[in-house]
């Protein structure tokens, strides 16, 4: 795979994951957030399947700040590219912050994304049992922090987007109408993982019922993002100016 950009390309960086989805979240919300300064990005946002592959790093911090620091430092050091990467989950108030970092195994179980997504969704509303819906407060984290490359790579930007809402439960008229074994589903169409059960507050609809610009604009990733791009952007445009008093 040829990975060389053209001489007179934006240079790239690199969304250190491996799901799809968080690409093309984030490609979007920077295109819109281009758009609302009137510039073109001074970059060009790639995803993995970009760069050769290599083993994803182990996730071995205790919070979603370590693991995205840990994830962007690592890929940046193995492909010399500015990197940004993400970490996120859902926190439940009444399982004392569960799932957390755990979010996207939550369940144990490796498989399609489909069927992790819904083996997670089941294990949380086992967890939660009975506790009314009303009681299920719960947010949506993303920490999402910029690497750059060099001989040793450095984190240059740490952010934090939150989103607070609740988990579907008893007491919600769709809930307790519907097939315990259907309940893991939750509401919508859209997004992924936890979304269908993630009900916004004053809105009565799931982050899955929401359009993916909407989105975009709650979103604890659409928040961290729009910070992150204002960071990203003029540190790629002053690395730029950089080079060229060095005459790189």
């Amino acid at each position: 795979m040829d990975t060389t950009p053209a001489p007179d390309s934006p240079p790239r960086v690199l969304m250190a994951t491996g799901n799809p989805h968080k690409v093309e979240e984030i490609r979007a919300i920077f295109r819109a957030r281009a758009r609302e300064e009137g510039a073109e990005p001074a970059f060009n946002l790639v995803g993995l399947d970009a760069v050769p592959s290599a083993p994803e790093p182990h996730e071995t911090g205790a919070t979603f700040e370590q693991n995205a620091e840990l994830k962007a430092r690592y890929w940046a050091d193995r492909t010399g590219l500015w990197c940004m990467a993400d970490d996120s989950g859902l926190e439940v108030d009444p399982l004392g912050g569960e799932p957390g970092v755990l979010s996207a195994r939550y369940a144990g179980f490796s498989g399609p994304r489909q069927q992790v997504d819904l083996a997670n969704n089941r294990r949380l509303l086992q967890r939660l049992g009975e506790i009314p819906g009303r009681q299920r407060t719960a947010r949506f984290v993303c920490a999402m922090v910029l690497a750059a490359p060099g001989p040793a790579s450095r984190t240059v930007h740490i952010v934090r987007g939150t989103v607070e809402g609740r988990i579907l439960g008893p007491g919600d008229p769709w809930y307790d109408q519907c097939a315990p074994a259907m309940r893991p589903r939750g509401r919508g169409e859209h997004g992924f993982g936890y979304d269908p059960l993630f009900l916004l507050p004053g809105r009565e609809v799931t982050t899955a019922e929401l359009s993916p610009m909407e989105k975009n604009r709650i979103s604890h990733r659409g928040r961290a993002s729009r910070v992150m791009y204002f960071h990203l952007q003029r540190a790629i445009e002053q690395w730029q100016r950089d080079r060229a008093e060095q005459g790189g």
